[in-house]
């Protein structure tokens, strides 16, 4: 029996797995999305960050939304600037900072990524009245704040 049918089988789903398998799905669903685009799922949170905060977010920044250390940071922002997607420019009132923005390629797939976030949320949210999708962001909200308490 598939995992699809085994989930529709069980009363309750425990944490951890569920959220391992929404991950998966997500992953798979952007995999799909960006067949041919040069960007990897990994990459899409750290562009739509630098998107969101353009011109205005450091390397520092994202490790610490993003809870990872520096160093990874650092390579995934060079493997974004080795692919044309993210500049890194001296910040002014700082010397030794580096402020990140987008370039025009990563603008654009930027505009991409945020249409395929929609489609996936449409498509996870589709049999869910929206009370129940407010209710259930709330709750994932404070579980989020709960765990990062730990």
């Amino acid at each position: 029996m598939d995992t699809l049918n085994k989930i529709k089988k069980m009363d309750i789903i425990p944490l951890y797995p569920a959220l391992n398998l929404i991950l998966k799905g997500h992953t798979s669903f952007f995999e799909k999305k960006l067949e041919g685009t040069n960007v990897s799922p990994a990459e899409i949170h750290y562009i739509l960050r630098i998107y969101v905060d353009n011109g205005n977010i450091t390397q520092r920044d994202l490790s610490e939304t993003f809870s990872v250390s520096e160093p990874v940071v650092a390579r995934t922002l060079k493997n974004l600037e080795n692919k044309g997607f993210v500049i890194r420019t001296k910040d002014p009132n700082n010397k030794t900072r580096r402020l990140l923005s987008l370039s025009e390629q990563g603008f654009e797939i930027s505009e991409n990524m945020l249409h395929i976030t929609d489609d996936w949320l449409k498509e996870i949210y589709k049999d869910i009245n929206e009370s129940d999708i407010n209710k259930f962001n709330e709750i994932i909200k404070l579980i989020t704040i709960n765990s990062l308490k730990l």
